[in-house]
């Protein structure tokens, strides 16, 4: 069994391997032939551990993802298995496979529902799932300039990230960040909206991919009463998960009918980008995200691979 740092995580990944991963585990889970635990958690004295797990037999692999939390702070590992034999493969320190796997999933949804590329984006935080996510959205859909939303001074972020992607990144307020964004990415902790949703344009592509908690929002009643779908990556974990889906479903800015699994989007199922509804104003695509075990065991499973060929 190999034990893989977080260093050694990052020198073997790549983003497009990353997104390649997570559009085949859907894909494989479009078909049924994947198996998924929904994330469980525990705590005492002021630890917090989590848990999730899934088979994807395509890839050959069954594992877990498990991490623990201390004062907002996380820290992860993944586990492999053999899903023929059932032998350990590796453990995986997590921290960067994280960060990698969730912008991966969002470039993956982004490429089908997101109205194309050029265009401003729109990226509410600073942290490393907002810089994983320009990146990863710059690189995809080539857009002229990203907008930054931060609660602080973000100039020297937003000049290093123009150097590194070649897009103009710069630091805009909410209304304007938000004002003619062909995609908006919320990639906050916040537990109250972010911004007004009657301000997206028409067509915008929300991802939210903060806030995981019943009693957080990133997105208020206004955007997800837009929304003609709202993408989730399993309906189950999110609906127990999501302040998002929950909060708006209480208020009945959102119906249950609107709440569709990516597998089924991504596979071209009931749904496709091209055949979203367009009435009663509804006339944005919400990908509201909690990050699920499939994405995580998809791509360790790569990076896995990948360590062994290099030995």
């Amino acid at each position: 069994m190999r034990l893989l740092t977080d260093a050694e995580v990052r020198s073997f990944a790549d983003p497009v391997m990353a997104a390649e991963a997570v559009s085949d585990a859907f894909s494989e889970a479009a078909r049924g032939e994947t198996a998924l635990l929904a994330r469980q958690r525990i705590s005492a004295a002021g630890l917090k551990l989590s848990a999730m797990s899934a088979i994807l037999p395509g890839e050959g692999v069954a594992g877990a993802k498990v991490y623990t939390t201390i004062d907002g702070a996380f820290r992860f590992v993944v586990v492999l298995f053999d899903a023929a034999s059932g032998a350990p493969l590796a453990v995986l320190e997590a921290d960067a496979l994280t960060e990698i796997r969730t912008a991966a999933v969002t470039e993956v949804v982004a490429a089908r529902a997101s109205p194309g590329q050029g265009g401003k984006i729109a990226v509410f935080g600073t942290g490393v799932q907002a810089r994983a996510h320009v990146r990863a959205l710059a690189r995809r859909l080539r857009p002229v300039k990203v907008a930054i939303v931060s609660r602080g001074e973000a100039g020297a972020l937003a000049a290093d990230l123009s150097d590194e992607t070649g897009v103009v990144v710069m630091q805009a307020d909410p209304g304007d960040a938000v004002r003619g964004a062909r995609v908006v990415v919320t990639a906050t902790r916040s537990s109250a909206p972010l911004f007004d949703g009657r301000l997206l344009d028409g067509g915008c592509f929300v991802a939210a991919v903060g806030s995981t908690l019943p009693h957080a929002r990133e997105l208020d009643d206004a955007t997800m009463g837009r929304a003609a779908w709202v993408l989730v990556e399993d309906r189950g974990q999110a609906l127990a998960e999501a302040g998002d889906l929950g909060l708006a479903l209480e208020s009945g800015a959102l119906d249950r009918e609107r709440i569709l699994d990516l597998a089924s989007y991504l596979s071209g199922g009931p749904v496709s980008a091209a055949g979203r509804s367009e009435s009663v104003g509804r006339d944005v695509t919400v990908f509201k995200s909690v990050g699920i075990a499939l994405e995580d065991v998809a791509v360790a499973a790569r990076i896995w691979r990948r360590a062994e060929e290099v030995g």
